[in-house]
């Protein structure tokens, strides 16, 4: 999983990027991992789910 900051100058956010993993042993471990980003994106969007929370500017 990796963390993408916003281009400059753009409206577009962070965002989060899955990748597969950087050792892939067997057809079927690559196809189970694209199998679960599948399925956890369809849980996401069926709930409805908002993993956004705000960043404080202040300094404390």
């Amino acid at each position: 999983m990796r963390f993408k900051p916003p281009p400059l100058n753009s409206y577009i956010g962070w965002r989060v990027e899955f990748r597969p993993m950087d050792v892939q042993f067997t057809d079927f471990e690559n196809a189970a991992f694209v199998v679960f980003i599948v399925l956890l994106t369809r849980v996401i969007l069926t709930y409805n789910l908002n993993f956004l929370f705000p960043i404080s500017k202040e300094k404390h």
